[in-house]
Parts: structure tokens; sequence; C-alpha cells
């Protein structure tokens, strides 16, 4: 099993989802305990390769606007960002 590392002010865009939209953090919560159980390259979301600047990161969606940004290892799942689109990513 993986574990999972917020990288930058990933931590802090979780606990604001977690306030703002329960619902939508619920959703997150499923999607980030899927990806340390199983593939995160499959399942919930549709899991998504990014191009260009920011190939080698992985997406998921969480909502129609919102998605997940991270990438993986054999030992952990790094979250870059939570929300928004890939534009906001630090």
């Amino acid at each position: 099993m993986r574990s999972l590392v917020f990288e930058s002010n990933s931590w802090a865009a979780y606990e604001r989802l977690r306030d703002k939209d329960r619902k939508l953090h619920q959703t997150l919560c499923k999607q980030l305990t899927e990806m340390l159980r199983a593939d995160p390259a499959k399942g919930l979301g549709k899991p998504e390769q990014l191009k260009h600047n920011l190939s080698g990161l992985w997406s998921r969606r969480i909502s129609q606007k919102d998605r997940v940004v991270y990438k993986f290892d054999e030992h952990h799942v790094y979250i870059f960002a939570t929300g928004g689109h890939y534009d906001q990513i630090p």
C-alpha cells in the first residue's frame, strides 16, 4: 500500500475543500483511497496522464470543474493540487 504525500500548499487546498463542500471532499477521499490501494493510473475520476509542461503528472476529475493533480511511484502518491483546473497548479 502506498503512502500519501501532499506537496506545496495542496494540504491547505484539501482542508479548504473539506470546509467548503462536504460532498466534493468525500468524492476526493474515495479517489485518494482507491489510488493508495490499487493502480493510481486506473479507476474513478477518469485518470489521465498530463502532457506538455505538466508531463509526468496525472489528473482525475473530482467534479465537472475540479481536479486532483498527482504523480505516483511504487511507495507514494504525491498530491500537487486539488480543486480548480490545471492553470492553478503551483
